[in-house]
């Protein structure tokens, strides 16, 4: 029998500030499963406003309005790589990813990056890079030397910068993760480390393909630590084939240990109607939506308990890193990578299936590698889709990441914005929220919209009732659930 019992929301360590208020009884109301349940359903990250299935038909330069022509006036930049290729399959892996142990195609793949890289060269100020990430697949599947090739090749056309005040990150899997690669990563300016973890249970490992041992994810943090990384982040997943709450709590006791600065705790979303891989999982071993829930909060718990601090949705950190100082003190952010607290004013991504954007919209790069490869080979770029942002659309977008970043909405900036009083101009939106305040999630005063402590779990279905596209579709099903 799964344990469903209530705890408090003061239980939940949330940073100080914004989103802090009290709307009444409710707001201190236990955090029940029940509650959770009916805000479980599936909906947007807002990693991005408009989300990216939203995305239309695009090409390169022909003569129109495009949203990179806005890099030129960039003062900061952040890039991403996209190394797709991975050594085995895990079967949860809902991510753009190529299993293989021919090498070749991962060198013969740098070639085109570094070549579309150069297509950015004359598009985009020679801004200083504040944020870089290489992410996949397992960007470390790339030895050494093919590392070095892009990071210097990067360099070259890139403003790229070595210190504290930039943030260098990449994910790894511990699984195949060298010791002596730290050493290469660190010299080449990476100072924050994502490892993926997912579950420490041999039994879940086997039913997801992934077999880890804790001491392989020790000796790398260690390892990491010992050579100055700034950041170590692990990468948790419940709702797995065959867990439950007592093996996801062993889990989280053995990542406490090891003491990560950072922690994202994520919900599987079993879709095996979309993702291949996710068909190879028995799904007798599924645990039923109540005990994912109950998962949920026991890990929740077991972090908070132990000082991490919750920073929203599935996001935990210790108190003394620099993102929870960020949120804090207001200013944390948010891109396709999460929460950041160094946003800049564009990304490229480079890669198959990455993802850009400027203050005028988003552009994305063909999914296949075949595609990628021919359209860098043909013409330099391999744009396939994108959004130009509205004046609608820019309001929203601000208004979902005030949400998502700071759990407020200053009610007087919207009026300005829209001509209209709060009430007036966003009727509907707060119609589709009533729900949330009747429940304690959200509060208001005369001059704000805030998010209470507790609901903090919901920041995307408050985000969603502001989606202008989200609404009157058919499409909820294609994003993965809350909790």
């Amino acid at each position: 029998m799964v344990d469903q019992s209530d705890f408090p929301v003061s239980d939940i360590s949330t940073p100080s500030g914004a989103g802090d208020q009290s709307t009444g009884p409710l707001s201190s109301a236990p955090l029940s499963t029940e509650l959770l349940s009916r805000y479980a359903g599936p909906c947007p990250r807002y990693t991005s406003y408009p989300t990216a299935d939203r995305f239309v038909a695009m090409q390169g330069d022909d003569g129109s309005a495009k949203p990179w022509h806005a890099l030129k006036d960039v003062e900061t930049l952040s890039l991403y790589v996209h190394i797709p290729f991975c050594r085995s399959l895990c079967y949860f892996c809902a991510c753009n990813k190529i299993i293989t142990r021919q090498y070749g195609l991962a060198s013969s793949y740098l070639d085109n990056v570094l070549k579309e890289a150069q297509w950015y060269r004359d598009r985009v100020a020679r801004a200083p890079v504040v944020q870089l990430h290489l992410g996949g697949g397992t960007p470390t599947f790339l030895n050494d030397g093919d590392l070095r090739r892009l990071m210097e090749g990067l360099g070259e056309i890139f403003d790229l910068r070595i210190g504290d005040d930039v943030e260098y990150s990449i994910e790894a899997d511990p699984r195949t993760l060298e010791i002596e690669t730290l050493d290469t990563l660190r010299e080449l300016g990476f100072n924050r480390l994502s490892l993926g973890i997912q579950d420490f249970n041999p039994d879940v490992q086997r039913a997801i393909n992934r077999i880890c041992s804790v001491e392989q994810v020790r000796a790398l943090t260690e390892g990491a630590r010992a050579r100055g990384f700034g950041s170590i982040s692990y990468d948790l997943i419940y709702g797995l084939p065959g867990q439950d709450v007592a093996s996801l709590e062993k889990t989280v006791d053995a990542v406490l240990d090891l003491a990560p600065d950072r922690i994202a705790l994520y919900h599987y979303a079993h879709l095996p109607h979309r993702f291949k891989a996710q068909r190879l999982i028995d799904s007798d071993l599924m645990p039923p939506p109540a005990e994912k829930i109950a998962m949920q909060l026991a890990a929740s718990r077991r972090l908070t308990d132990a000082g991490y601090v919750f920073l929203g949705m599935d996001h935990f950190a210790r108190p003394d890193d620099a993102l929870a100082t960020a949120a804090t003190e207001g200013r944390l952010a948010r891109n396709f990578q999460g929460y950041t607290l160094m946003p800049a004013d564009a990304l490229v991504g480079l890669g198959a299936s990455a993802i850009s954007y400027s203050r005028d919209g988003y552009w994305q790069n063909h999914h296949s590698l075949k595609e990628y490869a021919g359209a860098i080979n043909a013409r330099g770029e391999a744009i396939c889709r994108g959004w130009q942002l509205s004046e609608d659309d820019r309001l929203r977008q601000w208004l979902i990441m005030e949400l998502m970043c700071h759990l407020r909405l200053d009610k007087r900036v919207l009026e300005q914005r829209t001509g209209l009083p709060f009430a007036d101009g966003f009727a509907p939106e707060l119609a589709r929220l009533q729900p949330m305040f009747d429940d304690g999630l959200l509060g208001q005063t005369e001059s704000d919209l805030f998010v209470t402590e507790r609901g903090r779990w919901f920041l995307r279905n408050a985000a969603a009732a502001f989606d202008t596209y989200l609404h009157g579709t058919e499409q909820s099903a294609l994003y993965s659930r809350v909790l």
